[in-house]
């Protein structure tokens, strides 16, 4: 955009009071009526004014409008198609440099003024975005409480395509954004919906969303007008291979993200007290899943059985995620040499959250990934990032120093690893010594989501 110039409200009026609504945009004789002038040279000379910050076009937008409101014909072209809510947490006025808090200000607005929710096509919410500097329980309440509203009134965003809810923080893990209350007035607020991302907002212990009711997970997915293309689920407490079932039936044919996040569920009946997404879940994947490119299936009990069948139905798949997946571990890498048959071409292999028992990751079977991705491309390099690999030496004992040259050797660009001594001595040892320019860079746990708008952003060493 054009930089923001400090003369907004001088350059454009066309009287004397700005802040009269009928102003009468006729000027004197002596001076050009900007209105008289073709919609694309008016539209030309507005954009000289136009601010450089997106969040800050709103405001520019309201200044047009109280100058003339002949001005207001512009607000289509210049509205934001998209709502980054942590935006408006440190937010500074145009012709100002103090910053203050303008995040319940923004919900307010989006609420009363339907133009504004209008044109959007994203909305983006994160934990930051709902708490502030110091967590104060009566603002973070109704910045819940607006978002509940905005999310719940029929055709509020008509033309939004990317919902972006992750609320992942302790301070606010018991309230429920989605219950069984707001679940069904979801999808027709939300009409053009194609990306969802639900994450760490549904609440626990709802009678509607236990073992024996998957029926009102298809009723709500079935209840969106458009295709869903992304969908990712972390942190319920109440989701089983039935509700799995349930939603594949639904949109798994038009997925191509599709990541289910630490899905357990809680009951009595459950040994140990609760239940993690089996083979089944994956068998109903594979079954209604064929255009996948992104994959996460995150503290499961899955088997490379099930990994068998999603890879097979799945061959562009690029992205994988399988953390904190314990029952993977084979004496024979199998998990590996399905991965290696099958996703030659895997861009980023993610393993977050490893247990103490032995893990799928180990030296033989990271060695067969890369030596397939180098016979794919005819060994002109491999394409692979090796994404969280935590405490190396301590709960991945079956990967060494051994299987990271290997992989350092073949080309592999990028390595998010954890703090261990393999990182520290023996790992930069070996990249010095074959004079690689791998990057090495800390693990984020917090982003495991592609869904959502907050990706995992490296930290070099």
């Amino acid at each position: 955009m054009p930089p923001s110039q400090p003369s907004v409200t001088k350059r454009l009026k066309c009287g004397s009071n700005v802040n009269n609504a009928e102003t009468n945009c006729n000027t004197s004789n002596t001076n050009i009526n900007l209105l008289s002038l073709p919609n694309e040279a008016l539209n030309h000379i507005l954009s000289y004014s136009t601010p450089r910050n997106e969040c800050q076009v709103w405001e520019w937008i309201g200044i047009l409008s109280q100058i003339c409101r002949s001005f207001r014909r512009f607000r289509k072209p210049y509205a934001p198609t998209r709502i980054v809510l942590e935006d408006f947490k440190s937010y500074t006025r145009l012709n100002s440099s103090e910053r203050f808090d303008a995040r319940i200000g923004i919900l307010r607005s989006l609420r009363d003024c339907s133009w504004k929710r209008k044109y959007l096509k994203e909305f983006h919410v994160n934990p930051d975005s709902v708490l502030g500097f110091e967590v104060i329980k009566q603002c973070c309440n109704e910045i819940r409480a607006l978002l509940r509203t905005l999310l719940t009134t029929p055709s509020s965003f008509p033309e939004l395509e990317w919902l972006d809810i992750e609320l992942q923080s302790d301070h606010i893990a018991n309230y429920g954004l989605v219950d069984s209350e707001s679940l069904p007035l979801i999808p027709p607020a939300l009409p053009a919906l194609q990306k969802l991302c639900l994450s760490k907002c549904f609440k626990d212990g709802e009678e509607e969303f236990n073992k024996n009711t998957p029926s009102r997970l298809s009723q709500f997915f079935w209840s969106f007008q458009t295709p869903l293309t992304s969908l990712s689920i972390c942190g319920p407490m109440w989701i089983t291979d039935a509700h799995v079932d349930a939603i594949m039936t639904c949109v798994g044919r038009n997925l191509v993200c599709l990541e289910l996040v630490s899905c357990v569920a809680y009951d009595d009946d459950y040994e140990y007290g609760e239940a993690r997404l089996t083979d089944d879940s994956m068998y109903q994947i594979a079954k209604r899943c064929n255009n996948l490119e992104s994959f996460s299936m995150v503290d499961s009990e899955i088997t490379e059985l099930g990994l068998r069948w999603v890879c097979e139905n799945n061959p562009n798949i690029t992205t994988l995620n399988l953390s904190a997946s314990t029952r993977l571990w084979t004496p024979d890498d199998s998990a590996f040499d399905i991965i290696s048959e099958h996703l030659p071409r895997l861009k980023e292999i993610r393993n977050y959250w490893p247990s103490g028992r032995p893990d799928w990751f180990t030296d033989d079977g990271l060695i067969s990934l890369v030596n397939a991705q180098e016979r794919e491309s005819g060994g002109s390099g491999i394409f692979l990032k090796l994404i969280g690999l935590s405490n190396c030496d301590r709960f991945l004992p079956q990967l060494t120093i051994t299987g990271m040259k290997h992989v350092i050797e073949k080309g592999v660009k990028e390595i998010e690893i954890d703090e261990s001594p393999l990182h520290e001595v023996t790992l930069q040892g070996s990249i010095v010594n074959l004079g690689s320019d791998v990057k090495l860079y800390k693990p984020h746990y917090v982003h495991h989501i592609d869904g959502s708008l907050y990706e995992r952003e490296a930290v070099e060493y």
